[in-house]
């Protein structure tokens, strides 16, 4: 079996430290070196691999159909993988894993701290003090304590975002299809509707998944709902919101302020209006980027590979319809 991993950007320990494992476990990992986000640009090295191990890629029904009939598992390094063709995937008896869970507590992390850098503007407070300005603004901020934040999302990231806000004494809402009654109860989080949440949030932060049904549905409509006092956190994917309604939001004080992690084009273009206004704050999409959290990932990709090829259960499956496939190729 023959493993890639295409994740050269990682630091050198990772990358170490995940070659080691596949190498305890009897196999060996291959460093391949992507040329650009899109696999397909570097469809030749991939060939004749049984696994890929993605870095957040784009791995789109061409690429996985120029590596057939070698490629049996895309494991993502990671966790979203609105990228990959998970659809096409399945058709061709190709695993798809994620490393669930991994990145849940550095993630929260960043959302909270866009949270309190946004309500307290201390990137621009930070700016005045290098350049001379010592309480020249003479501005008041706010603060967190006792506010109504919605997430929009409840799963791994969402409920570990909730965990820090208890400190703060917040009230919590949370608007998921899909929201766990268990969790909700256990940290005092309330489900509520979409409407019910952009209403009475203070802070609206999003951690909801990519797909048809969720892409673009913070829009105008979404953000004219919310408080004119209200922030917007987001550090789950860029087209999630329209941009551009986000932008006309800001700058005619619909919202008063947002904190963005991701953008609907990465990296952002230097002519983006969001650069120009100043009640927003902005990250180069680095909420996941700790150490420990991506080794983590990493040593889960790993390991969700060799399950699938050694016939045993992934700790994180992503398409089910493979494992339906697998058995019923195996009664034959």
């Amino acid at each position: 079996m023959k493993l890639a991993y295409t994740g050269i950007h990682f630091p050198k320990e990772i990358q170490k430290s995940m070659q080691d494992y596949v190498k305890k476990e009897g196999y060996h990992l291959d460093i391949i070196d992507r040329k650009s986000r899109d696999l397909w640009d570097s469809k030749e090295g991939l060939r004749g691999y049984d696994v890929v191990i993605s870095a957040g890629e784009t791995f789109g029904k061409e690429t996985i159909a120029y590596l057939l009939p070698t490629l049996k598992v895309i494991s993502r390094h990671g966790i979203g993988t609105d990228e990959i063709d998970k659809d096409f995937a399945t058709e061709n008896g190709i695993a798809v894993c994620n490393a669930a869970g991994t990145l849940s507590s550095c993630v929260a992390e960043c959302a909270l701290a866009l949270i309190l850098n946004t309500l307290h503007d201390y990137v621009s407070l930070d700016m005045d003090v290098r350049e001379g300005r010592w309480g020249e603004n003479g501005r008041f901020t706010s603060e967190l304590k006792g506010k109504t934040v919605g997430l929009l999302g409840f799963g791994g990231i969402g409920s570990a975002l909730a965990k820090f806000l208890r400190a703060f004494d917040c009230e919590i809402l949370a608007f998921d299809p899909y929201f766990n009654k268990e969790v909700g109860q256990k940290l005092d989080v309330k489900q509520v509707t979409l409407e019910e949440m952009c209403v009475k949030s203070d802070i609206i932060s999003i951690h909801a998944p990519l797909s048809k049904e969720t892409r673009g549905m913070v829009d105008m409509a979404f953000l004219q709902k919310m408080k004119r006092s209200a922030i917007l956190i987001n550090t789950s994917r860029g087209d999630l919101i329209k941009e551009e309604d986000l932008i006309n939001a800001l700058a005619t004080g619909i919202i008063a302020g947002a904190g963005l992690d991701v953008f609907a084009k990465e990296p952002i273009n230097l002519d983006n209006p969001l650069l120009k206004l100043k009640n927003v704050t902005l990250l180069p999409h680095v909420a996941s980027h700790t150490y420990d959290s991506q080794l983590e990932a990493g040593l889960m990709a790993c390991r969700n590979a060799i399950a699938i090829i050694e016939g045993r259960e992934p700790e994180s499956l992503l398409n089910p319809a493979y494992r339906r496939m697998c058995t019923s190729a195996n009664m034959k």
